[in-house]
């Protein structure tokens, strides 16, 4: 099961306490994206090492819930990372590294980066609040070390050094050069409301999902359906003339074995198509 990562505007430099009941109000007029099981390069772009607080697992929850008393009573007094930062220190770092960034996903991407930066300046604030409560929920590795691993790779950038070798940059950037034809707004900037733009939507196209159509699913659906009512009715007729299970078993199991081998000859009849032109 996947994992979900949260960035959030928020109006205090800190994760809301549960203890003191302050995720009731957090989400009103919030604006949020959602990332999957590890927050995207964009998101890390905004943020330094002096960003790194931690929040006691439990009070991802509101005090007097059930959640609340099942994660106090499973994790006591245990925290986890997360990060926070003022707006304005977000956007400088998110400028300040774009040409670094840009250079390792490709110079053709510089228009998420602007525009992500735009949708940080307009809808995130005062605060940028990156909410990671479901890694923790996991146990996801040792994540306090992974996230200053990740945060000194990126001061390296301001520094003007090179990151670091086969270190979390790398990876980052390892991943989406691995996937962007999936979906490479998402996979750099995570989704949500209004997110990605139109515009980037249509200048980087998700890829299509292959699932089969509904006319599809239908008809292999009543297909299905005939086929049990077929091998139903010749089991049911072999043990009334012989009275005997075997035959019935036999004939019961003809019925798919035969129609599988008819599609499969067929198949292979069908002309192969030629892979499309890129």
């Amino acid at each position: 099961m996947s994992l979900r990562v949260y960035l959030d505007s928020a109006r205090q430099p800190r994760m809301p306490d549960g203890s003191a009941g302050e995720w009731a109000g957090f989400f009103d007029g919030a604006a949020e994206l959602e990332a999957k099981n590890w927050p995207p390069l964009l998101w890390w772009a905004m943020f330094g090492p002096g960003d790194l607080l931690e929040a006691r697992i439990a009070d991802t929850e509101d005090a007097g819930t059930d959640e609340h008393a099942e994660l106090l009573s499973e994790w006591g007094e245990a925290t986890y990372p997360y990060l926070v930062v003022d707006q304005q220190t977000a956007l400088s770092h998110l400028r300040a590294r774009q040409p670094a960034l840009t250079s390792r996903v490709g110079p053709r991407f510089s228009p998420v980066f602007d525009a992500f930066a735009a949708l940080i300046d307009t809808r995130f604030g005062p605060y940028v609040l990156l909410r990671t409560g479901a890694l923790a929920h996991d146990g996801e590795g040792d994540m306090r070390l992974l996230f200053t691993e990740t945060l000194a790779d990126l001061a390296r950038i301001d520094a003007g050094h090179p990151t670091a070798a086969g270190g979390p940059i790398d990876g980052l950037t390892a991943d989406f050069e691995r996937w962007q034809h999936m979906d490479p707004t998402w996979l750099l900037a995570g989704a949500g409301d209004g997110w990605p733009t139109v515009a980037l939507r249509e200048q980087f196209p998700a890829a299509p999902s292959h699932r089969p159509s509904r006319r599809r699913a239908a008809r292999s659906s009543t297909l299905d359906w005939m086929l049990g009512v077929l091998a139903a009715a010749f089991g049911i007729g072999a043990y009334w003339l012989s009275q005997s299970v075997w035959p019935a078993a036999l004939a019961f199991a003809a019925v798919p074995a035969t129609l599988t081998a008819h599609l499969i000859r067929r198949q292979h009849r069908k002309p192969r198509k030629s892979p499309p032109r890129q």
